[in-house]
């Protein structure tokens, strides 16, 4: 995905202001929504809630992703784009997303915009 550059930073900007208003939660995977898209992980993420240790979910540990659910009613307010991509959110939570070399690691979701598979 832009090689999670700078470039995909500036391109994944849309997502500044999105309010999460829906966590789900499958046996494959975990969605972050919003009201016409959302964020789709199926490798591996780090939750760290506001002054609180991380939480790794590797794709396998429902309960590890189930503390996430205090990102509803949570706004995405900042990006950061490296080997990770990094979302900051208004109450302070970040969400850093990883990208897994062999396998698709996360989708991108936006309305009627082209879904973005990393």
């Amino acid at each position: 995905m832009y090689g999670l550059s700078q470039t995909a930073a500036d391109n994944l900007a849309f997502l500044v202001g999105k309010e999460i208003c829906q966590v789900a939660i499958g046996p494959f995977d975990v969605q972050f929504n919003w009201g016409n898209g959302g964020i789709s992980v199926w490798t591996r993420f780090a939750y760290t809630p506001n002054g609180m240790d991380p939480i790794v979910w590797n794709g396998k540990d429902p309960e590890a992703a189930a503390n996430t659910v205090r990102l509803l009613k949570a706004v995405i307010s900042g990006i950061e784009c490296s080997q990770t991509l990094k979302l900051t959110f208004s109450n302070g939570d970040q969400l850093e997303i990883f990208e897994d070399e062999r396998y698709e690691s996360f989708s991108i979701q936006n309305g009627k915009n082209p879904t973005i598979i990393v």
